[in-house]
């Protein structure tokens, strides 16, 4: 299975837990007697789920297994899951929904601040040693925005803390 398929599911697994009810993975693992290292491993994509997983992980969150598996349909069946369903879509919140429906908070966006995020970051984005998808390297660069365009440092100073970011985002990300 892909990486990021596997990180999508596995996004979806989480969200899944939580509007269950559940706070924690131990939980839900204890419940259903699931080895926790197991569970934790796919919710955190370091583990690919195969069918038989998708199919009980469904039936234990009564979920559409089609939509823990892409994504697309409603998560659950029926009309009363409304409060399950705000979960799920806070849970899995993306950069997509970031930026479509964040607009307002980036109307004033400091464009010249983002162009220098982006091309500090280009070395990641073409590193292909490391295992941070495409998709996770724009939310880091979003957060990094997020934080830098607030302080009331100097050009300099910004891209220093830019710098420092994401050399620890490559550290932890093995690349």
């Amino acid at each position: 299975m892909p990486i990021q398929l596997t990180e999508d599911i596995a996004r979806r697994l989480r969200a899944a837990r939580k509007a269950a009810g559940f706070k924690a993975a131990k939980d839900f693992a204890t419940k259903y007697t699931i080895p926790l290292s197991t569970y934790s491993q796919h919710e955190t994509g370091k583990r690919s789920i195969n069918a038989e997983l998708i199919i009980n992980y469904s039936s234990y969150f009564a979920l559409n297994p089609c939509w823990l598996l892409t994504g697309n349909g409603e998560p659950f069946f029926g009309d009363n899951q409304k409060d399950k369903k705000a979960i799920i879509d806070r849970e899995t919140f993306t950069i997509s929904h970031k930026v479509n429906d964040d607009h307002h908070k980036y109307n004033q966006i400091d464009l010249d601040l983002l162009k220098r995020i982006l091309l500090a970051a280009e070395y990641l984005f073409e590193n292909k040693s490391h295992s941070l998808s495409f998709t996770r390297l724009i939310e880091h660069c979003f957060e990094i925005y997020d934080a830098v365009s607030d302080l009331s440092a100097d050009v300099e100073e910004k891209d220093k803390i830019i710098q420092l970011t994401l050399s620890a985002i490559k550290a932890r990300e093995g690349g």
